[in-house]
């Protein structure tokens, strides 16, 4: 698991729209989209639903997004 893939997850989870959270990440559309399939493949959950243009987290996100956000604060740590 790529761990710039957690804070693409938590960045969409926060701006609920891949538009807006891809050029927060400085990545591209199709980058981010990817990144958050790749996640579900390997979660093989569901992460996201959409709505309408946005996107909010699904109840699989909203329990998975406790843990990654413990693993990016872990990971902030360290690199410091």
């Amino acid at each position: 698991m790529n761990t710039d893939y957690l804070r693409y997850f938590s960045t969409l989870a926060e701006l609920q729209h891949y538009g807006n959270a891809a050029k927060a990440l400085n990545i591209s559309q199709p980058g981010l989209s990817h990144a958050i399939h790749s996640l579900e493949k390997d979660y093989g959950l569901p992460l996201f639903e959409k709505t309408g243009r946005n996107v909010r987290l699904s109840p699989y996100g909203l329990e998975i997004k406790k843990y990654i956000d413990e693993c990016i604060k872990f990971q902030e740590e360290i690199d410091l």
